[in-house]
């Protein structure tokens, strides 16, 4: 059997799942947490089609939550290096300032020490009242414009101090993140391992009809990539005749196209063809876009599942939906089920 992928499984649990899916279900447990010892092949008793079905159905709340935090985490990632960047050209602009008004400071002082003490050559060069007065005022600006530049290096030196705290903030920031998608990768390839000893724990002979039931259906949903006809129009018509152009593409976590999607990257690469950013994450698209109720909800609205979000499709009319499922799925066509928490027009 194929290696099974990532992916995000269906928010509702208590829908009970068709034998032709169960192939797709099964790959499931890539990203859950299995309750109890995984099964191996040499598992005594040997593991029922049912009782596969029933340990999956539990597992995919936490696959799916799992996968959009790592998304969510991605997406923070990339906040935090934009401003890190920010920071470091913030910190290396002061320091230049610094450095310069330094030289300044350096120069001017070598100047003096050189002629001796500017006051006392300034003043005795004077020939006539008016001529001191003259060197006088030009010594009290001369004193000034020093004071200035003391003034101007200590608030330089206060800007690199302050720029170099915020770029080791965004520095630590950054470091935290990528160790924690780094732990939840980790996780998710743990996962990978045990679902791959629940499919074993399975008869020869039910792999083999169920990944031919997969296939199948994988097939049958490349066949509508372009069966779309519906009343969608400006920016949510393209939104959904990119995500039906998308169909029979595997699901992969973390993944935004073009050749594969998790859940929340299939929608934000539908919204993306149409023009509008939406960030890849379930519950950060909830709250990017305007709540409609479902009685409103028309093509190319998002249907949210969960609170927080961690599932979400794009709705097509007629109480159906394009969603990247789970791992070991495709995107397809499915009915809205049970468990939508709300639906969102970008």
């Amino acid at each position: 059997m194929a290696t099974a992928r990532l992916a995000c499984p269906h928010a509702a649990r208590n829908v009970r799942i068709r034998p032709l899916s169960l192939a797709l279900a099964i790959a499931t447990a890539a990203l859950a947490v299995v309750t109890g010892p995984a099964m191996g092949s040499s598992a005594t008793p040997q593991l029922s089609i049912s009782q596969v079905q029933a340990r999956i159905s539990a597992l995919n709340d936490q696959a799916e939550k799992i996968t959009e935090s790592y998304d969510a985490a991605h997406e923070r990632l990339t906040g935090l290096k934009r401003r890190q960047s920010v920071a470091a050209h913030e910190l290396a602009t002061n320091e230049r300032t610094l450095t310069q008004v330094q030289s300044r400071i350096s120069a001017t002082a070598n100047a003096t020490y050189r002629t001796g003490g500017l006051g006392e050559y300034v003043l005795g060069a004077a020939t006539d009242p008016q001529s001191f007065l003259d060197q006088a005022a030009l010594l009290d600006a001369l004193s000034r414009a020093q004071s200035e530049q003391f003034a101007t290096a200590a608030a330089a030196g206060q800007a690199v101090r302050a720029a170099r705290v915020s770029y080791n903030a965004q520095a630590v920031a950054v470091r935290e993140t990528l160790s924690n998608i780094s732990a939840q990768k980790s996780q998710i390839e743990t996962l990978l391992a045990q679902a791959h000893n629940l499919l074993d724990s399975l008869r020869a002979a039910d792999r083999a009809r169920l990944a031919a039931a997969a296939a199948a259906s994988a097939a049958h949903q490349v066949a509508l990539r372009s069966s779309y006809n519906g009343p969608a129009s400006g920016q949510a018509a393209a939104a959904v005749q990119f995500a039906y152009a998308q169909l029979g593409k595997p699901y992969v976590y973390g993944a935004a196209g073009p050749d594969s999607y998790d859940c929340s990257g299939l929608t934000m690469a539908a919204w993306a063809r149409a023009g509008v950013y939406l960030p890849h994450n379930a519950a950060m698209q909830q709250s990017a876009t305007r709540a409609v109720s479902a009685a409103d909800a028309q093509p190319g609205d998002l249907v949210f599942f969960g609170s927080p979000a961690y599932h979400v499709g794009i709705y097509i009319g007629g109480g159906n939906m394009i969603a990247a499922p789970h791992t070991g799925d495709v995107v397809k066509i499915e009915a809205v089920y049970a468990g939508v928490s709300g639906y969102g027009r970008p």
